[in-house]
């Protein structure tokens, strides 16, 4: 299909990322990469420099944001993330990162946020639009503490800090502050720090809180030094999620022990929520084994002595996942804004794209309604990424990011998961993908 710059979208229906009803009957004018207007057919006339597309019975509406991604460019499974994500050479992962990014892209993401060293060169090359990808809003590695979540305690800290993708090992306010400001040299769009473990190893407890409050305030306070950088916090206890929200940390990674006093506070203050359901629901499912699914260890983990007798069963298992579903349902009766984030990390473990659409389906079957998660993947999403003032929503003034489907995306979250039903891509005004291929 050949589309220039200038174009409109005729006889579409516009779902415009609000969460109002759909639209019928709509010309959306696309001129310079920006959305000029949005009419009724009845009031639309033709420009001799705008190219038309009759869209009958198709519907128009923003392109999806994914808040949390790591285009980390490795290939494992969990049992040996750090050896088959670090051992391989950084321009390897960095190279294979770009396919990564344009996965995402085919499936209607056309935002995403990235947690890794490679996100900050990927930004700028998508930016020159020679090869077709998302927009990358870059974090760059985020902030781990020595011994913490994306400290890789299975190698020498000196090999960590030459190959680590995800984490930037800081301590104390002073560490903070330098690698916050580093950061941001770089070209950081925002700041992610890791509050607490994540429980990928023994060493690495969910139940610990990895910073103190004046370490998080600080890099808090440094970050926002920058006016619109946001500062998203990885914190998956209710002591670090209070710590993150009191430091004032624009967005909660996970999130799963909020209670209601812990809710309104966020919804007061308007802490977003990315609650990356599709991988903490089932992470004792599909990624920790526990009871006689447990597989045995392949290799020797540093673990506390004290937790190694220990052994998770399947009701621990289901009770975990059943608190992370009762923390969202909490925080979305309170009000608390909610932002679609994948967590997809690495292939074969998450596939990109595919986990993406998977936490789509997955805010809908947890709590949200299919509208309500598509404002989650659009307009609360451009909030969470700080990117709401040219994204989000099909407006005039807003970059022509959007997506043309073949169906009612608000009727089924299984319309946004089926990529069948993307018909067009449009990044910034221009066509990306067409059913399913790049068109470049």
């Amino acid at each position: 299909m050949n589309v220039e710059n200038n174009f409109a979208l005729l006889s579409v229906t516009v779902v415009d990322g609000r969460g109002g009803d759909p639209v019928p009957g709509q010309a959306v004018v696309v001129r310079d990469g920006r959305i000029e207007s949005i009419v009724p057919m009845a009031q639309y006339r033709r420009c001799d420099d705008i190219t038309e597309l009759d869209l009958d019975g198709h519907y128009v509406m923003p392109g999806l944001i994914d808040a949390h991604v790591h285009l980390s460019g490795g290939r494992a499974q969990i049992d040996d993330q750090e050896l088959g994500v670090i051992a391989e050479p950084k321009l390897m992962r960095a190279v294979r990162s770009v396919y990564e990014a344009q996965q995402l892209l085919k499936r209607g993401f056309t935002t995403v946020r990235d947690i890794s060293w490679n996100g900050l060169y990927l930004k700028r090359l998508f930016f020159e639009q020679q090869i077709p990808g998302p927009k990358v809003i870059a974090c760059g590695p985020g902030l781990t503490r020595t011994g913490g979540h994306a400290d890789l305690f299975q190698f020498t800290p000196e090999y960590v800090r030459e190959n680590g993708v995800w984490g930037l090992v800081a301590d104390g306010r002073d560490e903070i502050v330098k690698a916050v400001r580093f950061l941001l040299r770089e070209g950081a769009d925002a700041i992610k720090i890791w509050a607490s473990g994540g429980d990928n190893w023994p060493h690495d407890r969910n139940g610990d809180v990895h910073y103190s409050l004046e370490e998080m305030r600080a890099a808090v306070e440094e970050a926002h030094r920058q006016k619109g950088t946001i500062v998203l916090c990885h914190a998956e206890n209710r002591e670090a999620i209070q710590m993150a929200v009191d430091a004032g940390c624009d967005t909660i990674e996970h999130g799963e022990d909020i209670d209601e006093q812990l809710a309104h506070q966020m919804a007061r203050q308007g802490t977003i929520l990315v609650p990356t359901l599709q991988l903490i629901v089932n992470w004792y499912r599909d990624f920790i084994p526990v009871g006689e699914a447990a597989q045995p260890k392949v290799r020797p983990d540093a673990f506390l002595y004290r937790d190694h007798y220990h052994h998770h069963d399947e009701a621990f298992g289901e009770e975990y996942s059943t608190r992370a579903v009762e923390s969202f349902q909490t925080a979305k009766a309170a009000g608390v804004k909610i932002a679609l984030g994948s967590d997809t990390v690495y292939e074969p473990l998450t596939k990109y794209g595919e986990y993406s659409a998977l936490e789509f389906r997955a805010l809908v079957q947890h709590g949200l309604t299919t509208s309500e998660a598509i404002t989650a993947a659009t307009l609360t999403g451009s909030e969470a990424v700080g990117m709401s003032h040219v994204l989000g929503t099909v407006e005039p003034g807003k970059l022509a990011d959007l997506l043309v489907l073949r169906r009612d995306p608000t009727e089924d979250p299984m319309v946004i998961y089926d990529a069948s039903n993307i018909y067009l891509t449009f990044c910034d005004g221009r066509l990306t993908v067409e059913n399913g291929q790049f068109v470049w």
